[in-house]
């Protein structure tokens, strides 16, 4: 069994640069693109994704940097220390499920495509120790490695039904069509987002503040960088820094809000040749309703300045309001660098509305803060375990991504109840699989989308690219998709 297991470590430490394009190329290969169209699609993929994660490294760093100031200069701190996500990685490789988590999920996503449970075949394998990390939680709680794997099974499984809610929206909203994303912790804010994407739909007229997603926004009210740039002077102001430092932060935050749409306009050119591979493989091999979708890393979903802003307005709030949640004992700092990501999916969930992004944001950081709380001392426990010279020092650790995961907390609220919690752990995996199913198989997932084409300010050639990822969205949908109900207009403006 060990040559078993060696086989998927060597894979997935040659690491994600490897690991995305060569699964890209092998995909669009058996969906009927040739050869070098395929390796050249995956290998451009991957240098967008590389350059989306060089801009959301240097937000990260930037956004650290100035809360820890805010936290400093308004004396917020909190019992609970933020250990960043190298503490629950350390938790999640100390584990045997960290050995077995690919070929798990692998089978799990499997069996779902073929019983057509999903429409998502998830690439990021190398995201997924997000999922043993929930798996190594239940089996630290319960000292049971059979418990840690099926609590890891039931999440992956949750995960893909989440995804699929997020596939035909990356088409929409980020011109990536057959793309979405199956993250461990990045997925959890799903269904805080499409909460209040519902709640604010019922205020009449269902009033949008959308900004401009196009590289040259309509107006300065429109335009991402101007909003990232306003925020970044509040934050410099917050933090107490000088009047040198508050332009620094500024120009940083509106630089990396004037690049996001490149980024993401290079994306959906480098994905379109296999993107458009896989929905005409669902149409003309599988006959499905829709399409397939290739599950990528979350940052596929940051190439836009609305992320930025929205990442920029929900830090502040979050850092403020830690010490008045009930039961909070956590404030997020280091870990910090890891809200863009989960902003990311929020913003395309809400179409880029600021007032529903930044309702959702607020939200799910409370929740996950409380959770942070909540599972601290058996994260702690568990981090010490496996590396004591590095977390023995500092006290009751947690952290914001997957110490403050809804489903890994969740997972371990099943399997404090033994064998019962297990049972209804998976019953309630398997009953959300089936209701998936059961859309997937009448249509009903993408019967009432509602896909328009892009609008680009661009005239054709330079604009190119995502007009043609657009069109391939439309072409996944189905005929009978319902109209875009009147009153509730996409094209991006300042104010609708």
């Amino acid at each position: 069994m060990n040559w078993f297991l060696r086989i998927f470590e060597i894979f997935i430490r040659s690491g994600w640069l490897i690991i995305t394009p060569t699964l890209l190329t092998l995909c669009g290969t058996a969906m009927g693109l040739r050869f070098w169209d395929a390796l050249r699609s995956g290998v451009r993929t991957t240098a967008a994704i590389f350059g989306l994660n060089l801009m959301v490294n240097s937000l990260g760093n930037s956004l650290s940097a100035v809360i820890a100031d805010i936290v400093l200069n308004h004396q917020l701190a909190l019992e609970i220390t933020d250990a960043g996500w190298a503490a629950s990685s350390a938790i999640a490789s100390a584990s045997l499920i960290n050995a077995w988590i690919v070929p798990l999920y692998a089978a799990v996503n499997w069996v779902m495509l073929l019983s057509r449970c999903t429409r998502t075949l998830n690439l990021d394998l190398w995201n997924l120790w997000h999922v043993s990390f929930i798996g190594a939680m239940v089996e630290r709680l319960t000292d049971s490695f059979a418990y840690g794997m099926v609590a890891a099974a039931a999440m992956g499984a949750v995960l893909l039904v989440l995804s699929d809610r997020c596939g035909w929206r990356m088409g929409r909203y980020c011109q990536l069509a057959g793309v979405s994303v199956a993250n461990g912790y990045v997925s959890a804010a799903v269904p805080f987002a499409l909460a209040a994407e519902h709640l604010l739909n019922f205020i009449p007229g269902r009033p949008r503040l959308v900004l401009d997603r196009t590289p040259e926004p309509r107006s300065t009210l429109a335009s991402p960088v101007a909003w990232s740039a306003a925020m970044g002077v509040l934050l410099g102001v917050l933090a107490g820094r000088d009047s040198y430092g508050i332009l620094q932060l500024a120009m940083t935050f509106g630089a990396l809000a004037f690049l996001a749409p490149y980024l993401g306009q290079a994306l959906s050119s480098a994905v379109l040749p296999v993107s458009e591979a896989v929905t005409g493989f669902s149409k003309e091999k599988l006959g499905m309703k829709g399409s397939l979708y290739l599950g990528l890393t979350p940052t596929a979903a940051l190439g836009n300045g609305t992320v930025i802003v929205v990442t920029l307005m929900v830090a502040p709030i979050v850092t403020f309001l830690a010490g008045a949640i009930p039961g909070n004992r956590f404030l997020p700092q280091g870990d910090i660098v890891m809200l863009p990501y989960i902003i990311a999916l929020i913003v395309l969930i809400c179409r880029g509305d600021l007032v529903r992004s930044l309702l959702a944001g607020v939200m799910v950081s409370s929740v996950m803060m409380w959770c942070s709380s909540s599972l601290a001392e058996l994260f702690t426990l568990g981090a010490v375990t496996a590396n004591a010279e590095a977390f023995e020092q500092l006290g009751t650790i947690s952290n914001f991504n997957d110490g403050g995961n809804p489903l890994a907390w969740l997972a371990v609220q099943a399997g404090s109840y033994g064998f019962a919690g297990m049972a209804l752990l998976v019953v309630a995996a398997v009953t959300l699989v089936m209701w998936n199913r059961n859309r997937i198989v009448t249509g009903a997932d993408v019967g009432a989308q509602r896909v328009k084409r892009a609008k680009f300010s661009r005239p054709e050639g330079k604009g190119a690219a995502p007009r043609k990822a657009a069109e391939a969205t439309e072409a996944a949908a189905p005929e009978t998709a319902a109209p875009a109900p009147s009153g509730e207009p996409e094209a991006p403006a300042s104010q609708q």
